[in-house]
């Protein structure tokens, strides 16, 4: 009898330890037109471990301090300015201010990623697109798939080409500073890329290959990951984390910044309104998390600075007051 109970018990516990493993699926976790994704961030720059693989693991980023705050919005592609250049799209990603798109088709068995809008005319579909996601999607299972497209920088042209592997090496309980997840599956991605850079008189003038690596943890119903890191190939890393509606927009001061023209050509101007304090320090920095300048203050409370030879591209505007209150703003250079 006593063995007979002991085999009852066992078998509870593996039916518990297999439906504690969340699964990626199509219902659950595809993103939807209409949805509003709300993330914080730390740039590259840094050093993150991602921690352990394996079964039954807890990942603990409860302390990490956020210095970008984004939001991202899931539209329709026939509303976007350049949806004709991407016919097979399902649904587009965009910021509040539609500064910048990109394209992905989502089917009952994949998510592919399409391409980019940069805006301002550079605007490259992907002659090969990338999977993004599998449906279903469980604890080991793994995928490999090819991409390619060629993109605009600087006068010059850049073909990239390359292969993304993805598995589900963990599960497990992950805190972000947004809160507790107790069941995740941990979706590592590595990137394989070779870019050839061309300049316009169609000399190649260099070819390097690269990787990247992600780590992504998705709950059984999120439909972008909770929080994820990127590691490139010299070790240096970033972290993201979806986070309430109130975590990006809890900060009122956001709403007395204004920065102009957004996107901007050769001057960046930020202008504060009264009642922020005037000893606040703007700094410049790239979407990899390099500052790159100080806004100059030209007036009362007037800020600017000369991103002429910048690269066309995101960028983003730190500021810091009196109090060490750090807010973010984007723009886009042309």
């Amino acid at each position: 009898m006593k063995k007979h109970y002991l085999i009852t018990i066992i078998l509870i516990l593996f039916v518990v330890g297999v439906t504690a493993q969340p699964v990626i699926t199509y219902n659950g976790n595809a993103p939807q037109i209409g949805d509003h994704i709300y993330t914080s961030a730390v740039p590259y720059g840094s050093s993150f471990d991602p921690g352990p693989a394996g079964g039954n693991q807890n990942w603990d980023f409860s302390n990490v301090q956020s210095i970008i705050s984004e939001e991202e919005i899931v539209v329709d592609p026939a509303s976007t300015p350049n949806a004709a250049d991407f016919p097979e799209a399902t649904i587009a990603f965009t910021d509040p201010d539609n500064l910048i798109f990109s394209y992905s088709q989502i089917t009952s068995s994949a998510m592919f990623h399409l391409g980019n809008d940069q805006g301002s005319g550079s605007v490259f579909p992907y002659t090969d697109s990338r999977k993004e996601m599998q449906y279903p999607f469980s604890y080991n299972d793994t995928y490999s798939d090819t991409y390619s497209f060629t993109y605009p920088s600087a006068l010059m042209l850049i073909h990239e080409s390359g292969t993304i592997t993805a598995t589900a090496d963990a599960w497990g309980s992950v805190k972000t500073p947004a809160g507790t997840y107790n069941s995740t599956l941990r979706v590592k991605k590595v990137m394989v890329y070779t870019d050839s850079v061309w300049n316009t008189g169609g000399d190649l003038m260099s070819v390097n290959t690269d990787t990247f690596t992600s780590y992504e943890w998705y709950s059984a119903t999120s439909h972008y990951f909770v929080l994820g890191i990127g590691v490139d190939s010299d070790g240096a890393s970033s972290i993201a984390w979806t986070s309430s509606a109130n975590g990006i927009k809890d900060n009122p001061l956001l709403s007395q910044i204004n920065v102009f023209p957004n996107p901007a050509d050769n001057i960046i101007n930020v202008k504060i309104a009264e009642g922020i304090s005037e000893d606040m320090i703007i700094d410049l920095f790239s979407s990899s998390g390099k500052v790159l300048k100080p806004l100059t203050k030209t007036g009362n409370r007037q800020f600017s600075a000369d991103i002429s030879r910048l690269p066309s591209g995101v960028y983003f505007l730190r500021f810091k007051n009196s109090s060490g209150i750090i807010m973010t703003k984007k723009f886009v250079k042309h």
